[in-house]
């Protein structure tokens, strides 16, 4: 039994403003955190944080634990893996809390890395897996993206072999922001999931403008050989409070475990934080307008400057640049606007996170200037 002092559930939903308006927040509160400030300095559009930030009822939770913070979170963290469970039409034990999805790619890669396997993924694509395995001893089969920059799930399935051990997507992927259609991602997954494990990276998919349509989690539910793995750090905006999950088979969420650090390694606020922002379904959808009207007025704007850009799904724009992406970052940043990493082999591409309308106002300012 937990010692820790904290509020009960019924003082917590209370002191959240919670109570009666199934966690709302009053106006005030509401007021006082509509919009983050739009800052003077360079802007940061290279990380894929949500600029909009988390939603009230996720800062007053937080507020509200403040002063039990020296006391580990096993409460709130049983009542989160409740939470998602529910969302997700899914078992308790079905569903993984990580530090940030993150942490649970790494685990993947270190529970497989030993086994020497072959793991098959789209390049350019996201890494952290991917790195962390190839350290622990796996080969990486990567598999170049398509001419619409989307997976090329033909390629990937004729790559497999004896020796493969893991299929990783990341859909929508990361850096190119392409979504694959779900009639085909979810063909593809019946299939290949009868001969390896596959693991769907969605840490983007709820910035998307179908995500219910979109989200294999069904394909867990059906009992495949499958991981889904979802973040707070995109569309709830907590990627500071470092919370992730994974669904997948009871099996396997034991194995990726016992590679984690452990439900104490989740922080109490960001807990509290990701319970709270679940439920506050109108802010996550009115995020999802903005970042989409950010994404249309950017490829907009691309149109007009005659580049390609890849057909974005998350909360950046992936986008052709006419120069070596070292060039094109040196003469962003001497205009105040930090872009992203270069994604290999694309080396004249570059990843532009959405930010807030006066950072967007300057970054397309800056386009201008660059690229007309």
């Amino acid at each position: 039994m937990d010692p820790s002092p904290a509020l009960n559930r019924r003082q917590w939903l209370h002191a959240t403003g919670a109570l009666v308006a199934g966690w709302s927040v009053p106006g005030a509160a509401r007021a006082s955190t509509d919009r983050p400030s739009e800052p003077t300095g360079p802007v940061r559009l290279g990380l894929n944080e949500n600029p909009f930030g988390p939603s009230p009822s996720a800062i007053a939770a937080m507020q509200a634990q403040l002063a039990v913070t020296h006391r580990y979170p096993s409460n709130f963290t049983n009542e989160l893996v409740q939470a998602i469970a529910k969302k997700e039409g899914v078992k308790e034990d079905q569903v993984l809390l990580g530090v940030g999805s993150g942490e649970i790619l790494q685990a993947v890669g270190r529970w497989l890395g030993p086994f020497k396997p072959e793991i098959i993924t789209a390049t350019p694509g996201y890494m952290q897996l991917i790195d962390v395995a190839q350290r622990a001893g796996a080969r990486i089969i990567s598999v170049p993206v398509n001419d619409r920059l989307e997976h090329d799930l033909p390629a990937m399935a004729a790559k497999i072999s004896a020796d493969t051990k893991l299929i990783y997507i990341c859909n929508p992927n990361n850096p190119t922001g392409t979504l694959i259609p779900p009639a085909e991602l979810r063909a593809f997954v019946r299939e290949v999931s009868k001969k390896t494990l596959v693991l769907i990276d969605e840490a983007y998919l709820e910035c998307s403008d179908d995500f219910q349509a979109n989200t294999m989690v069904d394909l867990v539910r059906e009992g495949l050989d499958v991981i889904v793995t979802r973040t707070f750090s995109k569309i709830h905006g907590l990627a500071g409070q470092r919370i992730g999950y994974a669904i997948t088979h009871p099996a396997a969420a034991e194995r990726m475990r016992s590679f984690m650090t452990g439900t104490m390694a989740t922080n109490l606020l960001g807990v509290v934080a990701a319970r709270a922002s679940l439920e506050d379904h109108a802010y996550v959808k009115n995020t999802r307008i903005k970042i989409k009207a950010g994404r249309d007025q950017l490829t907009s704007l691309l149109t007009t400057l005659n580049r390609r850009f890849a057909k974005p799904q998350g909360n950046f724009v992936f986008f052709h640049t006419g120069m070596p992406i070292a060039d094109f970052q040196q003469r962003m940043r001497e205009e105040g606007i930090l872009v992203a990493r270069p994604f290999p082999p694309l080396l004249d591409w570059c990843r532009i996170t959405i930010g807030l309308p006066g950072e967007m106002e300057r970054a397309h300012q800056a386009l201008r200037k660059i690229l007309g």
